[in-house]
């Protein structure tokens, strides 16, 4: 958008479909048509509110207070495990808090590999699940966070020898972003975060092994510990619109004017970082609901792969498959490429991960695995049936073969089409035979619907949202 100030104001009157379909879209991994419909009519802020309550819990799994494993001597890392546990849940379950722990999973990364031990990656997991709207909380927490300390070597770091990763990486991933601190800051910072170590599945704070000297940060002098280093850098304006930042182009755009980010961080701010009342009025309003935004945002492979689940009632989906088809369109769970995570929107679109992308919905409708003639399966291991007749019967007029296809465009594409395209579509559907014939009770309309929602997400529209 990049147009100076925006309208958070309330967005007035009730819902459309297309109104909650947009706010499904980019609050939840879960675009269906019967949970658009439930919000249908309401208010901007009610069906936030809606979606904020639903918070299924998510069962930790039977291993995650085990004694971490940190060899092969001492244990199987578990891996696939930690994956599974976290993208099955996701694919199960309505979840505006999911939502938000994927965007933190993406500002403090840590890789299953380098801290190796699942229990540890599963208490992140659960650090950042438990306070998703209190950012001060996450921050505080994040520096003696096992996980964490094992990734940015931070249990290592003590007086006389302090390890810069974390310190670094605090300012410039994790709060500030380039250009908001100096390399003193971090080296100062540095010796504040010195004096943790783990034991079992805490962090330890040992104040004899922590550099309890006096130092300069952000300008601020004095003998500060790890803890005071969090509030001098949240004190600052940079931190509160380097979250904002965060925000917008996690829900609403990827280019926010600087206006827009100050207006963001000012709420940010007036709240001291407790960010739910500040994502009420940020996703319910006026700038949210602009038509131009509306598919402003290209799909990360989460996204992508439990949306299209999600929409044709396929929730029950083996999680193992949602990981496998996460990471091969380049978004292995819990294994960012970098400490910077991923850099999203336009570097998931490339020359090989687009027609990737148009392969795995293809052959996700067909029930099987892209590229291999392997079925997919449920949780209980039986075969995936895309049963798209008795998806279309949960929407109007499905006797109706313009209407089936205006409805299916509706679910699945962010963006209106056009007569054209949907002219194309409904030929595609009807191979050629007169729209009047079409009957949702004959043999050949499950593949009839197989080919127009295989169309459908071929399109280019369809990565957006």
């Amino acid at each position: 958008m990049d147009e100076g100030t925006v309208d958070l104001s309330p967005y007035v009157g009730a819902l459309t479909q297309t109104d909650a379909l947009h706010l499904l879209r980019r609050a939840t991994f879960h675009p269906t048509w019967e949970q658009s419909i439930a919000l249908t009519g309401k208010t901007a802020v009610e069906a936030l509110g809606i979606l904020m309550a639903l918070d299924p819990e998510i069962p930790l799994p039977s291993w995650a207070n085990d004694p971490p494993a940190l060899t092969q001597e001492t244990g199987p890392p578990l891996w696939s495990e930690l994956q599974n546990w976290w993208v099955g849940h996701c694919a199960l379950d309505i979840s505006f808090r999911e939502r938000m722990v994927s965007m933190w999973h993406n500002v403090f990364t840590s890789d299953y590999r380098t801290v190796y031990a699942s229990q540890w990656m599963v208490g992140q997991s659960q650090l950042l699940r438990n306070n998703v709207y209190d950012y001060r909380r996450i921050s505080t927490d994040m520096v003696g966070n096992p996980a964490m300390l094992r990734y940015l070597n931070g249990f290592q770091s003590v007086k006389g020898n302090p390890n810069e990763n974390f310190g670094r990486e605090w300012f410039e991933l994790f709060s500030l972003g380039i250009g908001n601190y100096t390399e003193h800051d971090i080296v100062e910072a540095s010796r504040a975060f010195t004096g943790w170590s783990i034991s079992g599945h805490a962090g330890v704070y040992n104040r004899q092994l922590a550099d309890l000297g006096e130092k300069t940060i952000l300008g601020k002098t004095g003998n500060w510990e790890w803890n005071d280093v969090i509030d001098i850098t949240l004190a600052e304006d940079a931190c509160s619109r380097f979250i904002a930042g965060r925000l917008i182009r996690t829900f609403v755009e990827f280019y926010p004017s600087v206006e827009a980010i100050d207006q963001v961080a000012t709420l940010i701010r007036d709240n001291d970082y407790n960010l739910q009342p500040v994502l009420i009025t940020l996703l319910s309003s006026v700038y949210f609901y602009t038509n131009e935004l509306r598919g402003a945002l290209i799909k990360d492979p989460m996204q992508l792969v439990i949306g299209i689940a999600a929409a044709t009632a396929q929730e029950n989906i083996d999680a193992r498959w949602v990981r496998q088809a996460m990471s091969s369109l380049t978004m292995e769970p819990f294994y960012p490429p970098t400490v910077e995570g991923w850099k999203g929107h336009h570097a998931w679109i490339t020359s090989s991960t687009f027609p990737n992308r148009q392969r795995f919905g293809e052959s996700f409708l067909d029930g099987r695995v892209a590229g291999s003639s392997t079925r997919l399966t449920d949780r209980n291991g039986q075969p995936l049936e895309i049963d798209l007749v008795s998806v279309l019967k949960t929407m109007p007029n499905f006797d109706d073969a313009e209407l089936v296809v205006e409805n299916l465009a509706l679910l699945l594409l962010p963006v209106p089409t056009t007569q054209e395209q949907r002219a194309v579509l409904l030929d595609i559907m009807m191979a050629g035979a007169p729209a009047y014939t079409w009957d949702i009770e004959t043999e050949t309309a499950n593949n009839r619907l197989k080919l127009l929602v295989q169309a459908i997400v071929r399109m280019p529209e369809y990565q957006l949202t």
